[in-house]
């Protein structure tokens, strides 16, 4: 049922999402499960089901009981209120599938039970492939602040970046005035998209705002012909004694997305980050719905530290979250 989407319109109104319809039932399928545990069956990632979990939590759904002997390791329960709020929307589940096997006649109904069953399970080996893919990429093994490993992909060497560039038709130098009108007209293709930063106003006082304030180093991608394709600044993000970390913000221009320069400039962000003594890298505000630059930035070594709810006003009135991502540089 989780991988078909049969839940999805079931439940209007009981207040419970469709992530927290999953949870609830796979915690009542399993004996008091590790977060770890919870996620290989959900099959997701460590920031994304942490979050689930924190939401249902406070929500009174599941209780955390911390292990005596190991204070790290956080069993999962679902609560009275959990499996109060489970048993409201399983017959509803069920009365949805049996109505609808009601309109079918036996061959049919047998020929779906099959169709189901083979779908589901590609769908799942699908995913568990992908997420297989995602850890054979990895190669460091640090320790986060809360005792649970996570894992971060390699970054190459500046060299090795800069070579892949270079093979691509590309290069990455340090702004000079006359880059100034190329990178403008990709600010305005950016601000214009309104689906990678949150500004409003596109004008050249803005872009030199958010780009060359007195702490910032600006670069930019060009193709072999002298045309600016891309670029980022680089700057620290707070003063005093937190400014060891930095910030960045990259842009693209629409006709080279979706290439693998983009990924480049990153990376080679994160170098010049700790040739500057910065110890960690932090983007105060990712779009939630960006989701191809955020599963990048996860890729990178990023984890989702923090969400601001409905922070930016989309175009058609509606809200969107955002996200603050955070990587340290002491592993590159």
């Amino acid at each position: 049922m989780r991988e078909l989407g049969l839940l999805n319109d079931a439940y209007f109104e009981i207040g419970v999402t469709l992530a927290e319809r999953h949870l609830l039932i796979e915690l009542n399928n399993c004996q008091s499960p590790t977060m770890g545990e919870i996620a290989d069956r959900l099959l997701l990632d460590k920031s994304t089901i942490s979050r689930l979990i924190s939401n249902a939590v406070k929500k009174g759904y599941v209780e955390c009981i911390t292990e005596d002997k190991d204070k790290r390791k956080r069993f999962l329960n679902l609560t009275e209120k959990g499996k109060l709020t489970l048993n409201a929307f399983e017959p509803i589940a069920f009365k949805q599938t049996k109505d609808a096997l009601l309109t079918l006649n036996s061959e049919e109904i047998e020929t779906i039970h099959k169709g189901v069953a083979l779908y589901a399970k590609g769908l799942k080996s699908l995913r568990i492939q992908n997420k297989a893919e995602t850890n054979n990429a990895t190669s460091h093994l640090i320790i986060a602040g809360d005792g649970e490993s996570t894992k971060i992909k390699k970054i190459e060497s500046l060299g090795e970046i800069n070579n892949c560039l270079i093979q691509m038709g590309y290069t990455l130098d340090p702004y000079e005035k006359k880059d100034e009108e190329g990178l403008y007209s990709i600010f305005r293709e950016v601000v214009d998209s309104g689906s990678q930063f949150p500004y409003e106003c596109k004008s050249i006082e803005e872009f030199h705002r958010q780009f060359f304030s007195s702490n910032s180093r600006v670069y930019v991608c060009h193709a072999l012909s002298g045309e600016v394709v891309g670029g980022f600044y680089l700057k620290v993000n707070y003063s005093g004694r937190s400014n060891h970390i930095g910030n960045a913000a990259y842009m693209m221009r629409n006709t080279c997305r979706g290439k693998g320069v983009g990924t480049l400039l990153i990376k080679a962000s994160l170098h010049f980050a700790n040739e500057l003594g910065l110890r960690a890298m932090q983007f105060n505000m990712v779009l939630s719905q960006n989701h191809l630059a955020v599963k990048l930035y996860e890729k990178l070594g990023f984890c989702i530290i923090g969400t601001i709810p409905q922070s930016v006003r989309n175009s058609d009135g509606s809200f969107q979250d955002g996200y603050v991502m955070h990587r340290t540089l002491d592993n590159l």
